[in-house]
């Protein structure tokens, strides 16, 4: 059965307005920091002030289509059209910091708005939230001359909360364990307008999965099945595979100011590696037999390993002293196996997404940066589960 087509018309007009306003409004800024290469804005001079308790908080709106919507590609097995609204808040408490080194709070609440009918959600236009990060991250920059900067992130501990329905009702409880993030960026064409630096990053973690169960099982679910005697009985279980018990994280990210401070372009590579929690040993069954009891065949070598790999890329566009960036961005964020048991393209995939995001920082609005931007942490990943 194929869905309608899927049509999309946004107001861009009005955004695109918003966004060169804002670019040329902040082009005498940014020329006078790059005519003094080194040099400390003003307010950086202020003696004694210190930066917002809350700095670098951000609000996010992504509109986000899949490439069966926007019709790219083949299908693995039935139509699936995407079309949704996301909004982030990344709040983030500073509690002590210096001129290198900060320890600080930080969250990621989430929601998503799903316009389409596809099999992400349960009904139509329905709104469903994602799951709760917590981290409590210490930085220090070992390097911070010039543009160039070294700096380490260390989220101990990192704490994701199943506040999503999906993760609720497959029986998880949290997830706890530690992200680094180290970031090196350096100069490529000094004191110039095009391409005047660059930055890379390494990205790897651990966490371990807490659950009710192996398997996902909802405890609200009563549906009858037949045990191995013949017995009709109510089972909880929504899956036969089981959950997730080690999860990793290894990621590498690569990017570069193409313009200034105000047009970027960024990308991110990586694999999610995790362990399933293993089954039980399989039991005999007595009584259904005549000759007595027998041991059910399983695989020899049962897979208990799985990698999700991720790619995301995006172009981005600051205005209004960097408080507002938009970003067109391309993800794909995929089982390396696919259900139909093909081995997918870590690049391109049916649950391959395009997005338009709109991210907020409402501190620069109060108080400009303190230094200049390439001395300043980015965010750490457009990727909401990479966080």
């Amino acid at each position: 059965m194929r869905y309608p087509s899927l049509v999309l018309r946004v107001p861009l007009a009005p955004l695109l307005g918003l966004l060169l306003f804002g670019v040329s409004g902040r082009a005498p800024a940014e020329t006078a920091v790059a005519d003094h290469e080194g040099e400390l804005p003003p307010a950086a001079a202020a003696a004694g002030k210190k930066p917002l308790l809350w700095h670098d908080s951000t609000v996010i709106w992504q509109q986000r289509a899949g490439s069966q919507t926007l019709h790219v590609g083949s299908d693995y097995q039935s139509s699936d059209p995407y079309y949704d609204w996301v909004f982030y808040l990344r709040p983030r408490l500073y509690f002590w910091e210096n001129e290198r080194s900060s320890v600080s709070l930080r969250a990621q609440v989430w929601t998503i708005y799903e316009f389409t009918n596809s099999d992400v959600t349960t009904q139509k236009n329905e709104l469903i939230f994602g799951d709760t990060l917590l981290s409590l991250v210490a930085a220090h920059a070992f390097v911070k001359h010039d543009e160039y900067l070294t700096e380490l992130e260390l989220s101990l501990p990192r704490l994701v909360l199943p506040t999503s329905k999906a993760s609720y009702d497959s029986g998880e409880i949290a997830q706890l364990g530690v992200r680094a993030y180290l970031l090196q960026e350096f100069p490529l064409r000094q004191g110039e307008s095009f391409l005047p630096r660059g930055h890379a990053g390494l990205r790897a973690g651990y966490s371990y999965q807490f659950a009710r169960s192996i398997v996902p099982e909802n405890p609200n679910l009563n549906q009858g099945v037949t045990d191995w005697e013949g017995v009709v009985v109510n089972s909880h279980q929504v899956a036969g595979a089981a959950l997730a018990e080690h999860v990793g994280i290894l990621h590498g990210v690569i990017g570069a100011d193409l313009w200034r401070d105000i047009v970027s372009l960024e990308g991110e590579f990586g694999l999610d590696p995790a362990w399933k929690f293993r089954l039980p040993p399989t039991q005999p069954i007595c009584g259904s037999v005549l000759t007595g009891c027998t041991l059910p065949t399983e695989p020899s070598n049962p897979q208990t390993y799985g990698v999700v790999t991720t790619f995301d890329t995006h172009l981005d566009f600051r205005a209004f002293s960097g408080s507002l960036t938009t970003s067109i961005g391309y993800q794909n964020i995929t089982l390396q196996n696919g259900p139909d048991g093909q081995h997918r393209n870590a690049l391109w995939s049916p649950d391959a997404r395009l997005y338009l995001g709109f991210e907020f920082q409402p501190d620069l609005l109060f108080e400009p940066p303190a230094t200049p931007r390439y001395t300043r942490a980015r965010p750490l990943t457009n990727v909401a589960s990479a966080r």
